[in-house]
């Protein structure tokens, strides 16, 4: 993919996770969209295994790319659930080239278990990754961006989080994944509402792309399955540069007016996701509902839904069950 224009030039941009996968394609698209990046990665496993980051430096290794390249990015190691590691990626931005305009949360890992076989350091660990991890690296940009705002009148600023489509699915096996993915979604709707007065977005996305961690989930094995058999060499659906040409429109200029969205991308598909929206509802206004209401209202409220109920799957109410 040529990159023939530069409109993230003079910006900076933080990305966690950046040494692997989509957020290594983050990174060095930022960069050859003009960006300077602080490459956050730990160097950790796909269940967070801790390993030697000497021998293996993810970040080091996305830094040398971007700088062989004519780029500037610079490495950070840090752990994104400890709360001093974003204050760190946001201090690192400013001293290293005086400003923070874009913050992509992209860090995680998974521990794919049924939830009745969840350790509690598998829920922990994962909630700590994603949904802190989160936090923790945007609560800092944020105050800077406010401060900025207040004291000079304007500030540019981006806040990108990623969730996961599992969410439309029902994620089973990825309880602890979805909780803080979800988690991940509410806290940036809310960042937007937050930041609006002052011209910051925040957006979500929820990617789709061949990496490890992909691995784990078996709703991006099931397309990548699929796209091995629909798709040819001459585009590779799969690839995460595909996410992150998303990513770098949603940190750039033109983006402005864009905020508090979610976006599922895969290849060559982008989907808008409506969150939190009530989509029926059902209303009795001379009285409540009874058991015996309710058993038809919610036949009426569920069934045809592509999440919900299907009649011949429905049993019988209880108070309608014989007696033993």
């Amino acid at each position: 993919m040529t990159v023939v224009r530069r409109p993230l030039a003079g910006l900076v941009a933080v990305v966690t996770g950046g040494g692997r996968g989509i957020g290594r394609a983050h990174c060095e698209r930022l960069a050859a969209y003009g960006a300077r990046v602080v490459v956050n990665d730990a160097g950790v496993g796909t269940e967070g295994q801790t390993g030697d980051v000497a021998v293996d430096d993810p970040a080091r290794e996305v830094v040398e790319g971007i700088c062989v390249g004519g780029g500037e990015a610079v490495a950070h190691h840090g752990d994104v659930g400890a709360s001093a590691t974003g204050e760190e990626l946001v201090a690192l931005a400013l001293d290293t080239w005086g400003r923070c305009d874009i913050v992509i949360a992209n860090a995680g890992f998974g521990r794919a278990r049924m939830s009745f076989n969840l350790g509690d350091d598998d829920w922990d660990t994962v909630i700590g990754v994603h949904l802190r991890g989160t936090f923790a690296t945007a609560r800092p940009a944020l105050r800077h961006w406010r401060a900025v705002a207040k004291r000079d009148g304007s500030v540019y600023g981006r806040l990108i989080t990623t969730s996961t489509g599992l969410l439309l699915l029902g994620g089973a096996g990825q309880s602890n994944y979805a909780a803080a993915k979800a988690g991940v979604l509410a806290f940036t709707e809310a960042a937007a509402t937050e930041m609006a007065a002052y011209g910051v977005t925040a957006n979500v996305i929820m990617p789709g792309a061949n990496t490890r961690l992909a691995q784990i989930g078996w709703r991006t094995a099931r397309m990548i399955e699929q796209d091995s058999r629909d798709t040819g060499p001459a585009f590779d659906t799969r690839a995460p540069e595909h996410v992150a040409e998303l990513a770098c429109y949603l940190a750039s200029p033109a983006a402005s007016w864009i905020s508090g969205q979610t976006f599922q991308v895969h290849g060559g598909t982008i989907q808008h996701v409506q969150t939190f929206k009530v989509d029926r509802e059902t209303t009795r206004t001379d009285r409540g509902f009874t058991l015996d209401d309710l058993d038809v209202e919610m036949m009426q409220l569920l069934i045809g839904l592509d999440h919900g109920p299907r009649p011949a799957d429905r049993p019988p109410p209880d108070w309608q069950r014989p007696a033993h």
